[in-house]
């Protein structure tokens, strides 16, 4: 039996070269911007990547600023999705997610961990047909990350990514088929190599 990779790759990285090579090499990627490298033109770089989906994190953490720095970002590109942790200083950002949801803005929530949180964003998301992306913490426990798939998979407009430090974890999440896996550039190579004997129907 073997299996090879499937879903799609969300590479974290903030190196613009990696992020448009990888976009080159596999069209139905998404893509994770993350500002802790080096400084980059992301208006140059949503328009280069413009058939891809860029995620762009917010760097200010006040509910007002988040709210204004999220509404600026979407403004790049329809490709851009707005990166909003689900918890700021301890306090659940459900309200700033709703109020942005309903004036259209694609969202990707962070930090989520259980089949609670993803309860409590996807209450925020009924009524709203603005794209979101769940990225599930790669410390989710199984059971909860089964819950969440099927919580998921009931709203036409929201895909599911997991984290997954590892190949074991990447099986796991392509058997309950989720959208997309999140892999570090140098996972890339190997989640793409067919593994024998791993699992035998995903």
């Amino acid at each position: 039996m073997q299996t090879s990779y499937q879903g799609g790759s969300f590479i974290s990285s903030a190196d613009p070269a990696m992020l448009t090579a990888v976009a080159e090499v596999d069209d139905g990627c998404g893509l994770v911007l993350n500002p802790t490298g080096a400084h980059v033109n992301v208006r140059q770089l949503a328009g280069e990547l413009a058939g891809h989906r860029l995620l762009l994190p917010l760097t200010v953490t006040a509910s007002r600023q988040m709210r204004r720095q999220a509404e600026e970002l979407s403004l790049l590109g329809d490709n851009v999705y707005v990166q909003v942790p689900v918890m700021t200083a301890g306090q659940f950002n459900t309200a700033l997610i709703h109020d942005l949801l309903a004036e259209g803005v694609p969202l990707a929530v962070t930090g989520l961990a259980t089949r609670q949180a993803v309860k409590r964003v996807l209450v925020q998301a009924v009524a709203s047909q603005t794209p979101l992306l769940l990225m599930m913490s790669a410390a989710t426990a199984y059971y909860d990350l089964i819950v969440s798939t099927a919580l998921a998979h009931l709203f036409p407009t929201v895909q599911l990514v997991v984290g997954a430090p590892n190949q074991l974890a990447i099986l796991r999440a392509q058997r309950l088929a989720v959208d997309g896996v999140n892999i570090t550039a140098d996972q890339l190579a190997t989640a793409q190599e067919p593994v024998v004997g791993a699992a035998c129907q995903l």
